[in-house]
């Protein structure tokens, strides 16, 4: 099963991936950018959420999934 993102279709290879279809040579640059873009808005979500007070629970969601995603770029881009 292929996932829009923002880029194209995607999906994750890594272990750690919540998605059910495989990276490869045609959709990898599409999730590179995808993943990217996911973790800059992760980023800024925590910067809101510190500024504004919001709970520290779900700026450590955010962070724990900042990190899935750059471990599913870095397992993609041996395999790339």
């Amino acid at each position: 099963m292929k996932h829009k993102g923002h880029y194209g279709y995607y999906s994750g290879n890594s272990k750690f991936s919540h998605a059910h279809t495989k990276v490869t040579s045609s959709n990898y640059d599409a999730t590179k950018k995808d993943d990217e873009a996911h973790m800059k808005y992760l980023k800024e979500d925590i910067l809101y959420d510190d500024k504004h007070g919001h709970s520290d629970e779900k700026m450590t969601a955010d962070e724990k999934h900042i990190s899935r995603l750059a471990g599913d770029l870095k397992y993609d881009e041996k395999k790339h």
